[in-house]
């Protein structure tokens, strides 16, 4: 998912996230019943440092798409206004 969303593919997560959410309760519930050894437990942390960081690049990139979307409508409605103008000049 990481690889996705670096690469600008982030429409693609959509099909993956159910997957990774369902593999990732799964691992979580197996360590929570115990069954599991110190170093299952480590990947897991690692895992969840992991999740982190993905949810954090997620939020920029939605925030930076929601940045441009902002810029491109407001030059859209500029460039609509401006349009107008010149069309009652002439």
């Amino acid at each position: 998912m990481h690889q996705f969303l670096r690469v600008g593919k982030s429409h693609k997560l959509s099909a993956l996230e159910p997957k990774y959410n369902s593999a990732f309760a799964q691992l979580k519930t197996a360590i929570d019943s115990g069954g599991v050894d110190a170093a299952d437990v480590q990947a897991m942390a690692r895992l969840e440092q992991q999740q982190r960081r993905l949810q954090r690049t997620l939020s920029l990139s939605l925030k930076e798409t929601g940045e441009k979307l902002a810029a491109i409508e407001d030059a859209s409605k500029r460039l609509k206004i401006s349009s107008q103008v010149a069309s009652t000049l002439t």
